[in-house]
């Protein structure tokens, strides 16, 4: 599907069409969220303005600011998101695993493949949050060490492989990283 054809299949029709508010606001707020995420990947943190979010997303500056109260909270709401999306796959694939090696194997390559497939949220995952001030910085902390938790490895290791992760992301070279799974299980023993 066509970058065009996923767009309008996420918004709402026009108009009165009988959906629920509730939903019609979570969509929009699923919107706003890869919308400053795409932006970010463009332009980075900086440059990203509240109105070309809302351009973005397909609604307006009004309902961007009912959603949040500015581009931080945009962008800290994005990371809260996307790392939750990105942990729980983690956790989905490698539950059936016992022996800690493989958990590890597994949550390396689902995070290098979920990495890969979207370099926008990687990048905003990785590099663009710690753009957005100390609670920025709080919440890729956090996100290190519940990456860390689930590669079974230290703080500073996972914290290394996130820095590659967005320094591959940045240079436009997301699709090298399910390969490099090999070698980063290796840095991590």
């Amino acid at each position: 599907m066509s970058d065009t054809a996923e767009k309008q299949a996420r918004r709402l029709p026009p108009g009165s069409h009988g959906i629920p508010a509730d939903l019609v606001a979570r969509n929009q707020r699923e919107r706003l969220i890869a919308a400053i995420a795409e932006g970010c990947a463009e332009g980075g943190y900086a440059e990203t303005t509240v109105s070309a979010v809302a351009k973005r997303a397909g609604v307006s500056s009004l309902t961007f600011y009912e959603q949040f109260e500015g581009k931080r909270e945009c962008m800290l709401a994005a990371h809260e998101e996307l790392s939750g999306r990105l942990l729980e796959a983690i956790d989905r694939k490698a539950e059936a695993e016992d022996d800690p090696a493989a958990k590890a194997r597994v949550a390396l390559g689902t995070a290098l493949q979920v990495f890969a497939a979207d370099p926008p949220s990687a990048r905003l995952l990785t590099v663009e949050v710690l753009a957005a001030g100390p609670q920025g910085v709080e919440r890729h902390d956090a996100m290190v060490s519940a990456f860390a938790e689930r590669l079974g490895c230290g703080w500073v290791p996972a914290a290394g492989l996130l820095a590659l992760v967005g320094k591959l992301v940045a240079a436009g070279e997301a699709e090298r990283l399910p390969a490099l799974e090999e070698e980063l299980l290796r840095v991590l023993e």
